[in-house]
């Protein structure tokens, strides 16, 4: 039972991005993946550095767990950076997938932690661990 709790902690992938611009260039809708949703208690965002060609954390994404609204299915999130929360908690919705409800959409509102946007990769976080970064990248 723990192996296989580790091994799901390790395939909590971010699996698809898709970034929408709002206002600002480096403020943008960020549409998130994530199978075996249950333990997630957030998401890092890695961004592409333009001296080192590496991805570099830069900001953190930290949700509750799950409940229920007058609007359906969400949580809270917050985001963060090193310099610690940008503002206070913001609800989300939350679908799950019909095949698999364990696997779920959500999405939030990202600002870049320096303002300047880049190239961005995922990876989810819980109390096992780190998933590995997710093989979709989007820029803004």
């Amino acid at each position: 039972m723990h192996r296989t709790r580790r091994w799901r902690a390790q395939r909590l992938v971010a699996s698809a991005l898709v970034l929408l611009p709002m206002s600002g260039c480096a403020t943008s809708w960020l549409t998130i993946e994530i199978p075996g949703f249950g333990n997630v208690q957030g998401i890092w965002l890695w961004r592409l550095s333009e001296e080192s060609g590496l991805y570099e954390r830069e900001g953190r994404v930290e949700i509750s767990p799950a409940y229920q609204s007058p609007d359906g299915e969400q949580v809270d999130y917050v985001e963060s950076c090193a310099n610690g929360p940008i503002g206070k908690a913001h609800p989300a919705a939350l679908a799950r997938s019909a095949s698999d409800p364990t696997d779920v959409t959500l999405e939030v509102v990202y600002v870049s932690c320096d303002g300047l946007g880049g190239t961005y990769k995922v990876s989810a976080y819980n109390q096992l661990g780190e998933s590995g970064l997710s093989t979709t990248m989007v820029s803004f």
